[in-house]
């Protein structure tokens, strides 16, 4: 198991609404385990959103995907963290 912040731009979170294209079920059968909005930062963070997803190495993939998630960096990161 695994655990990776997200960090997802708040204007296209905010047009999708915060829903996905997946259904819970869909993300339990790739190996998400939860996700995690945490609200305590404020507006320190300006216009991204932090997602903390708890998963297996392939669902925390899995979550990226539906996110869109393209930033070098946050997918360079990710990968580090999973291996």
């Amino acid at each position: 198991m695994a655990e990776f912040t997200f960090f997802v731009d708040a204007d296209l979170y905010a047009m999708n609404g915060g829903e996905l294209a997946a259904e819970e079920a869909d993300l339990h059968e790739a190996g998400v385990v939860s996700v995690d909005i945490p609200t305590g930062y404020g507006a320190d963070l300006g216009e991204r959103i932090p997602v903390r997803v708890n998963g297996t190495p392939q669902g925390i993939r899995f979550y990226a995907r539906l996110l869109g998630v393209r930033d070098p960096m946050q997918l360079e990161e990710l990968e580090r963290v999973l291996r």
